[in-house]
């Protein structure tokens, strides 16, 4: 095996990355090493950039064939790479020829054809949301049944006919999101927590290889 190839460099790299994340934070350094670590952060952050044209890349090599090929549902394919070309090319900043951020173009884009895309995916994830909930709530166990009157009384307390209707489901619908729900929020996010510290001790240790091609 080439030595470019071996397991042991990607696990060395995520290392060394890792601990100029997290030796800044629980020690006080010198001006030379904490100048060097802020350095090292700023290119990680040029090398997490340069992920974005992997990305790219990666778009092009799977859509491309289908639309040349004319594969199922290759129009839409068509749409995202024509999009993504034009958002790439009219927002590179050469200010010279009235490309960037900024201009015009981009601006209509963004504010005309993302933002209402945005949109409509966030209404068709409500509509989603709402079947889920009508087959979740029904009652045929008794967690089951308090799913529902909690779900329920919530329903009713963000609705201002609900509030208008019965003016005390208000106070018990708040009395349910900031105590019961509180505390299994919080009981998650300790669990969480404790999940993201043992997964950060086995990538430091070199335990941890879900994220090597093959997770070996």
């Amino acid at each position: 095996m080439s030595w470019y190839k071996r397991a042991e460099i990607p696990i060395a790299i995520t290392i060394i990355c890792a601990l100029i994340q997290i030796i800044p934070y629980f020690f006080t350094l010198g001006p030379d090493v904490e100048s060097f670590m802020d350095n090292a952060v700023n290119w990680e952050m040029v090398v997490a950039t340069g992920a974005l044209f992997v990305g790219a890349i990666s778009i092009i090599l799977v859509h491309a064939p289908r639309v040349v090929k004319m594969r199922q549902y290759w129009e839409y394919s068509l749409i995202l790479l024509i999009l993504m070309f034009v958002m790439m090319i009219v927002g590179l900043p050469i200010w010279e020829w009235g490309l960037g951020m900024n201009n015009d173009i981009f601006n209509f884009l963004t504010n005309n054809v993302l933002t209402p895309l945005d949109s409509s995916l966030y209404a068709m994830l409500a509509f989603f949301i709402a079947s889920a909930a009508y087959r979740a709530f029904k009652a045929r166990s008794l967690e089951a049944a308090l799913l529902l009157i909690a779900g329920s009384i919530l329903v009713f307390r963000n609705a201002p006919l609900g509030t208008f209707l019965v003016p005390q489901v208000a106070s018990l619908g708040d009395w349910l999101f900031n105590v019961p729900n509180m505390a299994v929020q919080r009981s998650i996010i300790i669990g969480a927590a404790l999940g993201a510290i043992v997964l950060g001790i086995r990538t430091l240790t070199g335990y941890e290889r879900g994220y090597l091609r093959g997770g070996t």
